[in-house]
Formats: C-alpha cells, sequence, structure tokens
C-alpha cells in the first residue's frame, strides 16, 4: 500500500477541456527517466505563479505505474481518476483558468461541473493548467485522485491494461497545491535603491522569455538562472536605466523542466521560477 500512498499524494497535476485550445505538453525527460512516480512538478516545487491578463501554462508529467504490492499481492494498474472535489469548483482554480490534457488521457464526464478525467496505467503522459487569470489572489487546489487496479494477479501485469476496468483501490484528496495570482504589473512607486521584478514572458516558454524589472537608478544587476540540481546553467550582469529595464533569456538548448531564477540589484535579490517546455 505504501507504493499506492505516494503515487496518490503526489498526483496533483491535473488536466482538461475547455473552450480554449488545449495547449500541446511535453513530458519532463529527466522525470520521466528518473525511479520516480506520480506528478511532476512534486508538492515541494509546486505550480508557477502568474499575472491578471498574461497568459498562463503550467506543465505537468504524469507517470502512472504498471503494478503494485499490497499484503504480499500484486495488483494491476487500471487508471487514476482525476476530478475536482463536490466541495469546490472547477479545482479551485484561479478564474480563467481551466485544466486539460492532449496526450492520451480519456474523459470522464464533469464532476461539479468541471472536467474530470482518466489517465491510463503503465503510461507516461502529460498535462496543462491554462487560461489568463481574471483575479488576483492565493489559490488551493482541491484534487480528487483515485487508483483503479485488477487483482491480485498471478501473473504478469499487462503492458496495455483496460482503462475502463479495475476495482478503486484508494482516493486521496489534494490540497497542497497552490497558484498565486498577481495583480497587473506596471512601473510601480518604489524607494531609492529598491526594484521590482515581473514574471518572464511567456511563461512556459520554448526559445527566447523576457524579465522585465523596474529601478529608480543607475548601477548594475545581475540575473543567475539555475536548474533542478541548483547548477547555474546562466548568469548575466548588465547596467540598469531609471524605470524599465529587460533581459532577454535564449533557452533553446536547455532541457525542459523548472528553473529558478534570482535577479540582484544593489543588496537587495528577488526569487521566481521559470518552465521550459518542448525542448529536446
Amino acid at each position: 500500500m505504501k507504493k499506492i500512498y505516494l503515487v496518490l499524494i503526489t498526483l496533483a497535476g491535473s488536466l482538461t477541456v475547455g473552450a480554449q485550445t488545449v495547449p500541446t505538453c511535453s513530458l519532463d525527460a529527466a522525470f520521466i527517466a528518473s525511479n520516480k512516480i506520480g506528478v511532476w512538478p512534486d508538492s515541494a516545487t509546486n505550480f508557477i505563479s502568474g499575472s491578471v491578463g498574461q497568459p498562463y501554462v503550467q506543465n505537468l508529467t504524469v507517470k502512472v505505474p504498471k503494478d503494485t504490492t499490497a499484503g504480499g499481492f500484486t495488483f494491476c494498474f487500471n487508471r487514476f481518476e482525476v476530478s475536482t472535489t463536490s466541495a469546490v469548483t472547477n479545482y479551485n482554480l484561479p478564474p480563467g483558468l481551466m485544466i486539460g490534457s492532449s496526450t492520451p488521457a480519456v474523459s470522464n464526464g464533469t464532476v461539479n461541473g468541471a472536467p474530470s478525467f482518466k489517465f491510463p496505467g503503465n503510461a507516461n503522459n502529460c498535462a496543462s493548467i491554462y487560461g489568463t487569470p481574471s483575479t488576483a489572489g492565493s489559490y488551493t487546489l482541491q484534487m480528487s485522485v483515485s487508483a483503479f487496479a485488477s487483482g491480485p494477479s498471478f501473473t504478469p501485469c499487462p503492458t496495455a491494461p483496460t482503462v475502463s476496468s479495475g476495482s478503486g483501490l484508494s482516493t486521496q484528496t489534494l490540497k497542497y497545491y497552490i497558484i498565486k495570482i498577481t495583480a497587473p504589473t506596471g512601473v510601480k512607486e518604489i524607494g531609492k535603491d529598491k526594484f521590482g521584478v515581473m514574471q518572464n514572458q511567456p511563461n512556459p516558454f520554448s526559445g527566447t522569455t523576457s524579465i522585465h524589472y523596474y529601478v529608480e537608478d543607475q548601477d548594475m544587476a545581475t540575473i543567475t538562472v539555475y536548474n533542478a540540481l541548483g547548477a547555474v546553467v546562466y548568469r548575466e550582469t548588465a547596467k540598469t536605466t531609471i524605470g524599465e529595464n529587460v533581459f532577454e533569456i535564449n533557452a533553446s538548448n536547455w532541457s525542459s523542466g523548472m528553473y529558478i531564477y534570482t535577479v540582484k540589484y544593489k543588496n537587495t535579490v528577488e526569487t521566481k521560477r521559470l518552465s521550459v517546455s518542448n525542448n529536446n
């Protein structure tokens, strides 16, 4: 049962269809190559932040295992079912966002007015939370995740399980994924020697992204980008001008995944996350 529990508590990423076109998502190569299962990013990494009026996409990689053991028996996973809970509307996503998958997730109708999905066992899929947020705030998602499996099995589990079969093994309600939406950022009143950094746009991106920041003095600013292992993948220092400045980052040769970037100006540092997608 431990394996089932670990799968369920990490499965929070989730999935959709809506009026807008579902973005083409991509698998996180490092997560797929690892021995981890469930969904990436995990609860510790969490979801990227967004801004009102700015397009938002959070890429998710979903790994459903082939089997699990419980009480000395082997059970073959048929699917994970992901849906909003009866207590909230649309997973409690920020207004303007929805959830969907461009991969072979199976539509499972709607629950409390929001789409539900079946993710096949023994398969890697990805999904997206996407749209244009309209209201600032901090939103804690609520997601019901149920595991279905066949068994106990005394023969090897099938490579391609029947998604519609199986019995429920366990259900978890996930309440730890948070999306923060900030109000539109413009040139704001800031004190001398201080500055403000905007979320990079576009985000996620493949190729080039822009990071705008604002200062009230001429000095040096440094941007540093770190990968998931904490290694520096990019660093640039530039002399600022009063008002708006921008760093342009070309990540066309970077691996897909989540990165951390810091912008240092004088004695102040701001930190945000960016996401690279659709790269090999």
